[in-house]
């Protein structure tokens, strides 16, 4: 007669794990979370029928779900930088030295490697500005404090 061990299901949660690792979405950690709750439960009541043991990987990968949904929301929207791909709106708020002068409201300003088109009133070079916004690829400045 073929009988569950306990490491069959704690198998089955590390091959689970496995796929969560190669697949997206987190599907795979909840049902990982139940086999491992399943098999600590033939661990400690090794007589336990095979039925209770899948009630039991059932609910909780069901409660697990319930459970850490929420928790892996907030941590996503945590760790996602909003202007991570989004460089110019990255610099609105810094101050910044114009190294051109903007002249009938546009001029150009050098960031590390790169250089911006800057709108706002005239200024000459070296004045000190703050970005105010950002338009495309166009920064709009204003004087700095």
């Amino acid at each position: 007669m073929f009988k569950v061990v306990f490491w069959y299901w704690w198998a089955l949660a590390a091959v689970l794990l496995v796929c969560e690792m190669l697949l997206p979405g987190v599907v795979f950690l909840f049902l990982a979370i139940g086999a491992a709750v399943a098999g600590t439960l033939v661990l400690v009541g090794s007589d336990s029928p095979l039925e209770l043991q899948l009630a039991v990987f059932a609910v909780a990968s069901v409660l697990s779900a319930v459970a850490l949904r929420p928790y892996f929301r907030r941590l996503q929207n945590k760790t996602a930088d909003a202007t991570l791909n989004a460089r110019g709106e990255a610099l609105v708020g810094k101050v910044f030295v114009l190294d051109q002068p903007i002249l009938a409201g546009r001029g150009r300003i050098k960031l590390g490697d790169g250089s911006w088109i800057v709108t706002g009133p005239d200024m000459v070079a070296g004045a000190k500005v703050r970005v105010a916004a950002v338009n495309g690829t166009e920064l709009r400045v204003e004087p700095a404090p």
